[in-house]
């Protein structure tokens, strides 16, 4: 049984009138709400020069003998809202399906942007991982990571500024950076799941300070801590970091995360024990790493 039928495809240039054709067509009940965050990425996309052409999709009922808009309402109505300024050379893949009934028709829906093929945020950093030579044998999980922490740091804690979502998986083509993620290699494995985003800013905050000491740090905080002196600062910090990670119901601020990072790093650089961490002042911050 075929519940919905191709009848036509074509690629057209992308127009002003095309696209208000597009948004302003009646909608299948089972399309999306519009969402703005989406509608200004795809805006951002189509003004930056970075579109690709453009897939959208309408159905003829023939239960009711209606043209319904079943793919195609963000970026239609994103490429309408530009007023004629659109820029030369978009194109647009559209596909003309017939089906029987509007049961039909929300099957016809879910195959398009189906969540079980949606591309996922660990396959978009591999790619850009795996453009870099030096890079292409570390584990996606840890180069990712990596380039989290970096983009972490940098932005929440020098205050520069950082590419969002997706774009800061750029940071792999900058060579300086090459050398921290191959060690976030040698040293995330899959017993370190403490070591989330603040812990991973923290770390090339610390490698900035100091390469090979921060290597031997983090080894040892991955590692339960590198002394058995149970005041050792990277052996009081693993046992925070887990309880943390266990903790169901108060969680500590990611802030406070870092800055009991930074707390023991200093106090490692300082060759000095600690008992424990120690309460978060969200008024005093962390310090700064030495």
């Amino acid at each position: 049984m075929r519940h919905y039928r191709l009848i036509k495809s074509e690629t057209l240039d992308l127009t002003q009138d095309l696209a208000l054709e597009f948004a302003n067509m009646p909608a299948s009940l089972t399309e999306r709400d519009l969402y703005q965050k989406r509608l200004d990425y795809l805006t951002d996309t189509i003004v930056g020069g970075r579109a690709i052409a453009f897939s959208w999709a309408r159905a003829h009922v023939l239960e009711n003998d209606k043209i319904y808009r079943v793919n195609g309402h963000h970026s239609s109505t994103a490429a309408a809202k530009l007023n004629g300024s659109l820029p030369p050379g978009l194109r647009v893949h559209i596909d003309d399906y017939e089906v029987d009934t509007t049961l039909s028709l929300a099957l016809l829906f879910r195959q398009f942007d189906s969540r079980m093929s949606t591309r996922k945020i660990e396959e978009i950093s591999a790619v850009y991982q795996r453009l870099q030579t030096p890079l292409v044998d570390i584990p996606p999980k840890a180069a990712r990571a990596a380039v989290e922490g970096i983009a972490w740091y940098l932005g929440r804690v020098v205050g520069d500024y950082m590419p969002t979502s997706d774009d800061k998986f750029n940071l792999f083509a900058e060579a300086k950076y090459h050398p921290f993620i191959q060690m976030t290699g040698r040293i995330l494995s899959v017993k370190t799941p403490e070591f989330t985003q603040a812990v991973m800013g923290a770390m090339y905050g610390t490698y900035e300070s100091s390469p090979e000491e921060a290597e031997t740090f983090w080894t040892d905080v991955a590692r339960q801590g590198g002394s058995n002196e149970e005041t050792h600062p990277t052996k009081v910090l693993d046992a925070y970091l887990l309880a943390a990670k266990q903790e169901k119901v108060q969680k500590p601020p990611v802030m406070a995360i870092y800055r009991a990072c930074a707390v023991a790093w200093n106090a490692y650089r300082n060759h000095r024990s600690m008992d424990k961490i120690g309460r978060y002042d969200p008024k005093k911050g962390a310090p700064e790493l030495e």
